[in-house]
């Protein structure tokens, strides 16, 4: 066999090779959780907080109102026990329950509202789980596709690895770092197949003593892409 095939054959598992890193990495990076989870999160997050936050206003709300109850009712009994005498205190015993009264009404009015923000917050909350617990599945879904396509990239990458260094053994040193070099310079392709008279890396017509070469076994190089040549 001659070192343009050998070269040529170790292009061809280099390219395989580099085609299924780029895809591992692609189903590497597919496999982290996207920004429209992230953000799913986020937002299950805030409105975790807003809900909470509008809880404990309603719970602060009835807790004031318990109190306030609690000191209306002291206010009244010795409003109308009969055991308070002097006319002033009396007055000032009626302004205050009347004026609890009127904080107390306010209070329930405020609590009302604080209720209805609490629902429209958990519902919210819901809605925001629901969002999340849909885009979850779709990414453990997908996910469980990708984790069998790495396992099988991992493979066939094992496959290709052991294959290359198979063919290396058959290429002269000196011709391998050539290529290694060259392929650097080339984007990864260093030796391109020639068909009939073309070079299938620039896609240029060849001049007939390079056609010859190549065809009598000669490793040559495309002379307006520089790329080893291999008549395939």
């Amino acid at each position: 066999m001659s070192q343009a095939r050998v070269l040529y054959d170790l292009q061809q598992i280099d390219t395989e090779v580099g085609t299924r890193k780029q895809r591992l990495g692609e189903v590497l990076r597919l496999q982290k959780e996207p920004a429209v989870l992230l953000e799913a999160r986020q937002r299950v997050q805030i409105a975790d907080h807003d809900l909470h936050s509008a809880r404990a206003r309603h719970k602060d709300l009835i807790l004031e109102i318990a109190g306030l109850n609690d000191k209306a009712g002291r206010s009244e009994s010795r409003l109308y026990s009969g055991s308070v005498k002097n006319p002033k205190e009396l007055a000032d015993l009626q302004h205050e329950v009347e004026s609890l009264g009127r904080r107390r009404v306010a209070l329930e009015d405020e609590a009302l509202m604080a209720m209805m923000v609490v629902e429209e917050r958990q519902a919210a909350k819901e809605a925001a789980d629901r969002e999340l617990q849909e885009l979850a599945d779709q990414f453990a879904k997908a996910s469980i596709s990708l984790k069998d396509e790495q396992q099988k990239l991992a493979l066939q990458l094992n496959f290709l690895l052991d294959k290359r260094k198979k063919q290396l053994a058959l290429a002269q040193p000196a011709l391998v770092t050539a290529y290694e070099e060259l392929a650097r310079q080339k984007n990864g392709l260093a030796v391109a197949g020639l068909r009939g008279s073309k070079c299938l890396g620039c896609q240029l017509t060849l001049s007939a003593h390079i056609i010859r070469a190549a065809d009598e076994g000669t490793l040559v190089r495309c002379e307006h892409c520089g790329r080893m040549l291999c008549p395939i």
